[in-house]
């Protein structure tokens, strides 16, 4: 399940797989979907329910933390040229799948995550 160490070390986010992630972001659109949610628009979904979208033994603390920077890009239209409608390309799982990231929303940096996304797709 979850490696909590590089949480409380603010360490690095380790890699996932892009197709767990890509269910998982699937699973929060249509959960958002499909019924009323928080007037803040927010949505919580248990960790089991995740576990069952992923492959086994997927770190499902970094699949939720990399999910979260997906939609605060996409919030951002950082990710707009990789849209079609509410579904994003697979390329864009694949690369915020496997980028370096370190704990924290602030040590995010959106601008060498969208020049790998360019390379990545170009």
């Amino acid at each position: 399940m979850a490696n909590l160490k590089y949480l409380n070390s603010k360490g690095s986010v380790p890699p996932v797989n892009s197709d767990d992630l890509k269910r998982v972001w699937v699973m929060f659109l249509e959960t958002r979907q499909q019924g009323p949610t928080a007037a803040s628009g927010t949505v919580g979904i248990d960790a089991r329910l995740l576990a069952q979208q992923c492959s086994s033994g997927a770190d499902l603390l970094a699949i939720s933390f990399r999910r979260a920077m997906l939609e605060e890009l996409l919030k951002q239209g950082l990710l707009n040229d990789w849209r079609e409608g509410d579904a994003l390309h697979d390329s864009v799982f694949s690369a915020i799948a496997t980028f370096p990231m370190q704990i924290g929303a602030e040590a995010f940096d959106p601008n060498a995550f969208l020049e790998q996304l360019r390379s990545s797709t170009a």
